[in-house]
């Protein structure tokens, strides 16, 4: 490892193990990872109804971005961007819970999301 991230793993405070890129078996959370999504996506082609697989992929890895890791109590899209991912949908249920219900809000949420 880089002195660099040597120096930055001391002050986050967090240990690190480095591993071989050619083998998934050494770190055994992303490989958990893989093989949820695989398992997901297997599941959903099997139905031969179900041909557009490719866009539940990215759902998929987006609901594993996002979810929260047990180990580093954050999110692997915070720890990759430094800050928590939010969507429209949050947004619009946000806004209609306050009452004011209208799709002008969600988007004005929105573009001051992608601004920052």
């Amino acid at each position: 490892m880089s002195e660099v991230f040597q120096a930055f793993a001391e002050m986050m405070e967090f240990r690190s193990r480095a591993t071989l890129s050619y083998r998934p078996q050494a770190n055994g959370q992303q490989e958990r990872s893989v093989k949820t999504v695989i398992q997901s996506v297997r599941v959903y082609v099997e139905d031969p109804l179900q041909q557009d697989w490719d866009e539940i992929v990215e759902r998929l890895v987006g609901a594993i971005n996002t979810s929260q890791d047990m180990t580093r109590k954050e999110t692997p899209f915070c720890l990759v961007h430094g800050w928590d991912a939010q969507y429209t949908l949050k947004a619009m249920s946000t806004s209609l819970r306050r009452g004011l219900g209208r799709q002008s809000d969600a988007l004005a949420w929105r573009r001051e999301v992608n601004r920052q």
